[in-house]
Order: C-alpha cells, then sequence, then structure tokens
C-alpha cells in the first residue's frame, strides 16, 4: 500500500520534482561522462607518453569526482529539504489518518529512492551521450582520430556513477527518514501560517551595512589589483577576507536597500504590483541571505575556474608554439664529480665549446641525426654591474608589474651576456635574418613577453650604458628571443660584438651553455632526444628537451586543466542554478495565498505573470552580476601573473564561459518562470 501511495504522490507531483529531478539527471551524465573519457576507444589506443597522461588525466578525474561527490549530496539535501518543506500539511494529512512517523518515513524513502531510481538511469543513457562527445574533443586534443560513430559504454566510470550516487541517495534518504520522524503533528498544521510570516529589517540599518559592504569589497578590489597574488602574504589574505565579508553583508542588507530605493521612486513603486514584488522580494532575500552569498561564491568560483582554465590552456598551448623553436634544446651544466677516478680537469671547469664536443662525443651517430646546430653561451657579471635597474638607467621607464612585483630591487636583476656570432648562429638556426653591430653597440633582447615592450621603450631613450667600463648605445628587439625550448628564463640578455665580449670575460662568470639542434626529420628527433637522455660524461649534466616532449607535456597539462575546469565548472552551475530554482518554485507555492488574494482583487494573470517574472530575474541575477564582478577582479589578478611568462588571452575563454551560463543557467531560469507559471495559472483556474 505504501509503495502505491508513494508512486502515485511521484506521478501527482511530477511538476514539483521535476528541477530536482533534471538537476539529478545532469549531475548523473556530467559524472559518468567525464570518468568515462579515458575509457574510450581513441584514448585507449594511445601508447607512450601519451598514455601516462592517459592515466594521469583519469585519477585527477577520479579524485575530483569524490569533490563532486560531497557537492551533489549537499545539492540533493538541499532540494530534498525544500521538497519536504512543501510537504509539511500532506504528512499531517498523513499522521490524522492514522499513520505512524515510521509509515510517513518509508513514503518518503520510498519516494526518494523512485526519484534516484529514474534518475540514474536517465543520467547514465544522456552520459553515453555526452561521453561522446566527449570523446570527440578527446581525440582532437591528443591528435588522434576515431573512425566511425559507434556509442561506447564504459562499465567501469558506470560502477563508479552507481556506487557513487547510490551512496548519495542512502545519504539522503537516512537524513530524510530523521528528520520526517521528528515532525510534530502541530508544527506540521502550522507550517502554511509560518510560511507566510514576512521578515522585513529596518531600513536604516540595511541602508547602513549596505554601504558598509560596498566599502569593504572596494578596498578588497584595490589590494587585489595593486598587490595581486604574486605573494600570499597577510595583505592577500586580508582582501579575501574583506570581500568575503563584504559579500555576505552586501546580501544580508540589499533587501532593506533596494525596499528603500523603490519607495523613493514614487511613480514605479505605485505602479502595476511592484509594491507587491518588491515587498516580497525583500521578505524572501532576508529569509535566504546566506544561500544566496553562498550560491554567489559558487558561481565566482565556476567563472574564474572555467574562464581562467580555458584561458590558462590557450595560454600554454600559445607559449609552447612561441618557444619551440628547436626540434632538440640541450641544457650543458658542470656538475661536481663523485667518482673519484674522474677526470675534474676536463670537466668541471669546461667551458662550451669543451662540454658540447663531449656530447657529441656520447651521442651515437651524432653526425647522421643532426642537420645543423648552434650553441649559445650566457654569462653573468660577478659584480652585479650589469642589472635591470642599471639598463633602465635614468630613462624612467616603467618596468611592468607583472615581473616587477617579484623582487624587492631591480638592482638585483641580473642581465644575461652573449656574444653576437652565437646570437646569429642561432637566429639562423630558426630561419631569421642575422643581426648587426657597431664596435659600440649592444642589442638587448628577452625570451619574457612582457618585456618586449619595456626594453623597445628604454632603448629609445637610453643614452647608453655603462658596459663594465665601457660605453654602449642601446638596441632592442622588436621580438623576443628564445634561447631553448624551456621555459621563459631571461629578464634581459646583452648582445655584444665577439671582441668586445672578449675584452670583458675576465669580468664575467658563466651562467648557462645550450646547444639547439635541428634534426633530420621526425625519427632523428625522437632517437636524438633519447639519446642525449642517455648521454653521460663525468662531472656533466646534460638536459634534453625536444619539440614533440614540450608539446606532448603541454597536452597533457592542458588536458587536465580543461578538463578539471569544464568538469568543475559545469557542476557548479547546474548545481548554483538548481538551489536558486528550488528556491524560487517553493516560494511561488507558498506564496499561493498571497496571489490568490490578488487575482480576487482583480488582477490580471499578466500583471501576476510579470511580478513573479520580476521576482525571480532579480534572484537569479543579483548574484551572478556581483559574481561576476568578483571573477573580473580575480581573473584580472591571475592574467597579470600568468602574463610574466605568456600572454593570457580572456576574450575566447570568456565567450565560452558565458555561453555555458547562458545555455545552463539561463535554462534552468526559463523553466522555473514557466513552472511558477504554471502554478500561478492552476491557482487562477481555481479561483475562477
Amino acid at each position: 500500500m505504501y509503495a502505491r501511495i508513494a508512486l502515485g504522490n511521484v506521478r501527482r507531483s511530477i511538476k514539483d520534482f521535476g528541477i530536482y529531478f533534471l538537476t539529478l539527471v545532469l549531475g548523473v551524465a556530467v559524472y559518468y561522462a567525464f570518468n568515462s573519457v579515458t575509457q574510450q576507444s581513441a584514448v585507449l589506443s594511445l601508447s607512450g607518453g601519451m598514455s601516462t597522461i592517459v592515466r594521469e588525466l583519469g585519477a585527477i578525474i577520479r579524485a575530483v569526482s569524490v569533490f563532486v561527490a560531497v557537492l551533489l549530496t549537499f545539492l540533493v539535501l538541499f532540494g530534498n529539504r525544500f521538497l519536504i518543506r512543501r510537504r509539511k500539511r500532506e504528512f499531517a494529512i498523513y499522521l490524522t489518518l492514522g499513520m505512524d512517523r515510521r509509515h510517513v518515513s518509508g513514503i518518503v524513502a520510498m519516494e526518494s529512492l523512485v526519484v534516484g531510481a529514474g534518475a540514474l538511469v536517465v543520467g547514465l543513457a544522456v552520459g553515453v551521450l555526452l561521453s561522446q562527445a566527449l570523446l570527440y574533443a578527446t581525440a582532437r586534443l591528443f591528435n588522434t582520430h576515431v573512425t566511425g560513430f559507434g556509442l561506447m559504454f564504459s562499465s567501469q566510470a558506470c560502477v563508479y556513477t552507481v556506487v557513487s550516487f547510490a551512496i548519495i541517495f542512502l545519504v539522503v534518504g537516512v537524513l530524510n527518514v530523521l528528520e520526517v520522524s521528528r515532525f510534530r503533528l502541530i508544527d506540521l498544521m502550522n507550517a502554511d501560517r509560518k510560511a507566510e510570516k514576512s521578515l522585513v529589517r529596518n531600513l536604516l540599518l540595511s541602508v547602513t551595512l549596505f554601504v558598509v559592504s560596498l566599502v569593504l569589497i572596494g578596498v578588497a578590489y584595490h589590494e587585489l589589483r595593486v598587490n595581486g597574488m604574486y605573494v600570499i602574504d597577510w595583505r592577500f589574505n586580508l582582501a579575501t577576507a574583506l570581500v568575503t565579508v563584504g559579500t555576505f553583508l552586501l546580501f544580508f542588507s540589499v533587501s532593506g536597500f533596494l525596499l528603500r530605493l523603490g519607495q523613493s521612486a514614487r511613480g514605479f513603486y505605485l505602479h502595476g504590483l511592484n509594491m507587491f514584488t518588491l515587498r516580497q522580494l525583500s521578505s524572501r532575500v532576508n529569509s535566504a541571505w546566506v544561500s544566496i552569498s553562498i550560491v554567489c561564491a559558487a558561481l565566482f568560483l565556476a567563472i574564474t575556474s572555467t574562464c581562467g582554465g580555458f584561458a590558462l590552456v590557450s595560454s600554454i598551448n600559445q607559449s609552447v608554439s612561441d618557444i619551440t623553436h628547436y626540434d632538440v634544446s640541450v641544457a650543458m651544466y658542470p656538475q661536481a664529480i663523485d667518482d673519484a677516478s674522474a677526470s675534474v680537469e676536463t670537466t668541471q671547469d669546461a667551458s662550451g665549446s669543451e662540454m658540447e664536443k663531449l656530447l657529441k662525443a656520447s651521442v651515437p651517430d651524432w653526425s647522421s641525426l643532426v642537420a645543423d646546430s648552434a650553441r649559445i653561451d650566457l654569462y653573468t657579471d660577478s659584480s652585479m654591474r650589469l642589472n635591470l635597474a642599471a639598463l633602465r638607467g635614468n630613462t624612467d621607464v616603467e618596468v611592468p608589474d607583472s615581473f616587477a612585483k617579484y623582487t624587492n630591487s631591480l638592482g638585483k636583476v641580473p642581465i644575461h651576456v652573449t656574444s653576437l656570432s652565437q646570437y646569429n648562429a642561432t637566429l639562423a638556426l630558426r630561419g631569421e635574418e642575422p643581426a648587426t653591430l657597431k664596435p659600440d653597440e649592444a642589442l638587448v633582447t628577452t625570451d619574457m613577453t612582457n618585456m618586449v615592450g619595456f626594453w623597445q621603450r628604454v632603448a629609445v631613450k637610453s643614452d647608453g650604458f655603462d658596459f663594465l667600463g665601457t660605453t654602449m648605445r642601446l638596441r632592442a628587439r622588436r621580438t623576443g628571443m628564445e634561447y631553448s625550448n624551456a621555459v621563459n628564463t631571461s629578464v634581459g640578455t646583452i648582445v655584444v660584438p665577439d671582441g668586445v665580449l672578449e675584452s670583458k670575460r675576465a669580468q664575467l662568470e658563466p651562467f648557462s651553455n645550450y646547444l639547439n639542434v635541428k634534426a633530420r626529420d621526425s625519427r632523428a628527433e625522437a632517437r636524438l632526444y633519447k639519446e642525449v637522455a642517455r648521454a653521460h660524461q663525468p662531472g656533466l649534466l646534460f638536459e634534453a628537451n625536444s619539440k614533440s616532449s614540450a608539446k606532448e607535456e603541454a597536452v597533457g597539462l592542458t588536458a587536465i586543466i580543461g578538463y578539471l575546469a569544464l568538469y568543475i565548472g559545469f557542476v557548479l552551475f547546474v548545481s548554483c542554478a538548481a538551489i536558486l530554482a528550488i528556491q524560487q518554485l517553493s516560494d511561488v507555492a507558498e506564496s499561493a495565498p498571497r496571489y490568490r488574494v490578488l487575482f480576487d482583487l482583480g488582477a490580471e494573470r499578466g500583471m501576476v505573470n510579470h511580478a513573479i517574472l520580476m521576482q525571480i530575474a532579480t534572484y537569479f541575477l543579483f548574484p551572478l552580476v556581483v559574481a561576476l564582478a568578483h571573477s573580473y577582479v580575480a581573473l584580472g589578478v591571475l592574467g597579470s601573473v600568468i602574463n610574466t611568462l605568456g600572454v593570457l588571452d580572456f576574450l575566447r575563454p570568456l565567450g565560452i564561459t558565458m555561453a555555458i551560463v547562458l545555455v545552463l543557467y539561463g535554462g534552468y531560469f526559463l523553466l522555473t518562470y514557466g513552472m511558477a507559471r504554471g502554478v500561478l495559472s492552476e491557482k487562477a483556474r481555481r479561483r475562477e
């Protein structure tokens, strides 16, 4: 009997369960799709380093899925709480008819089981379709191909999903039973009356706290934009605390402020049902300001993680493309000798040319693998006379904030030195025209994108600089110059004529030595990379970086960042939208007597629909607008840090993020409004 009651309740309350069921379906689908991404045929066929990346990606996704499962547990609990709250009168009738709390709890548990099982089945079906879309994205990312179209079902991902959601439903079911078991009949009978109570705070207090919240958020924004996050110190922690407190105060006080603002505009306040809408909105925000604040924080995390993640992926791909000019790049370092029998004299103090000879001797068939090569030796001034402050001189050109905040003194930032001949040999290997210098000229270049413009401006305004006792004129490249396939390392490098370098060599000390290579073909590149990695000479260390390996590492990193950004962002967007939707539908149902009064007073259905539209739109838009403001500042701070190593373009990632917001968040808004209109139409029909 109780099973039939539960099934009947689900059928009759399909509209009430609609948003809740949709959210469960989306949660199951996304959970399955992302956990199945590493089990697809096109991915399983990968070999070598790519297969290792796939395994790492799978492990990270499974770890993040634990966080997602916890988040979905809270979401399901929240949805159930509102559904049970709406049905307290129904439970009171059950108890009045003679049911005990155990039977009522059983009905609730069976309802949750039916809805959960249905959502699990439908969600897995949707997840299989969604996983196919992820398959094509993954195949493109790993430069492989999908042959034909065929839906693949991952049993492993299915087990993960079923077990995870079974645990979620079990936890939620137990908590629902405990909540129902604590019900008292008198409280259930008076539930509607309690729900109708309106909370309106003191307007003066609300306005004061609203102004204070804006001040706190403004101060936090200023601190973050000025000091950034180059160093996580007390200023950063203070700014974070201020923006958190300010956000909670904002939502705590905003209803009273908006009410006061609306009342001051008499024409607007007295027009149509605006008075009713503002009062209704003020009351609901007052009672739900904590949940709205949490939704705002979650939206901030969703926007920041999604947009920032995609922007970081784009930046990494662009940076790798910009710095991988050489098929193989070898860093050569003299090291201390642990082996007592080793010849210290030939290695520990080896020059760049000596290390190059030793490297070639250690690699079999060097000449058959290498088409061309160029070595570049970088030096520093042991007396630190050649530094960033000295080269900038009195030009007053501002150093980019993204770099300046890393150091307390520009005089402590060394400038590297290399010879014109080695520089031109490296340019030739890149297929670029050689540089020419007069005896009293020096060329400054860098491999940091954000420093190129700085050096150009310095070169224009500079009257010359002191190069270890010799005055030289400064020139600058219009583009950067990478010395290896490694990450950006040089703030600035001075290129001087060979004769000038030789005359000052006694005042310089070796900093690093690179040998960049053009392989004869792709197979030669792969073999050369492996041979260099195995190369060994007593007292010497050879670190190889190939174009293929750099791109492979970039693929792995971007895959992890991109999938995590999409995964976490999707779940957070759905969770936030679902919370707001469930709250609004619950509020509309609880406010049914007020809307019935409006109908009785002669309000047209269109006016009431417009009032509910304004209420729902404000409820959805306000936390989103605040979250967008927070995200704008946070992404700006993140961008200034990332720009130290490469250009971070937010335009396309922002477009993708806004598209996700429009589809998910906007879709929930439209669905909520449509279901709320349905509730009001039903009340209107009852009146008629």
